[in-house]
């Protein structure tokens, strides 16, 4: 199937010490920010695709090519595009990602989603 890709705007966040602090309240004390801690950006980003159902979240996983700093901000966006769909399921991913000032990839965050259709 694999439709063409959906993209959002691209938004700029920057890493504060609250939301670092917020994370680590979660998931314990981090000598670096892991790949996934940009997941938290989604909260920043207007996306623009709404499912028919709530989507389940197959698996999920992050890369980190550069360390993410608390002070630094980065560009951001989410990607969407839909892999197949099987009777009234659809199968997509979702991937978030965030460059530096340069352009230059940091992190990457993919979502293996599934949702219902009608």
């Amino acid at each position: 199937m694999g439709k063409p890709k959906m993209k959002t705007e691209i938004v700029s966040v920057s890493i504060t010490k609250e939301m670092v602090e917020e994370f680590e309240s979660l998931f314990g004390k981090q000598l670096a920010l892991p790949p996934t801690f940009p997941m938290i950006f989604y909260r920043y980003m207007d996306i623009p695709w709404q499912p028919q159902s709530p989507p389940i979240l197959r698996k999920h996983h992050g890369t980190k090519n550069k360390e993410l700093s608390v002070g630094e901000t980065y560009q951001c966006q989410v990607k969407l595009e839909v892999k197949k769909q099987r009777r009234n399921t659809i199968f997509y991913t979702e991937t978030l990602l965030v460059n530096d000032e340069h352009g230059e990839e940091c992190a990457r965050c993919v979502s293996y989603l599934l949702t219902g259709s009608q």
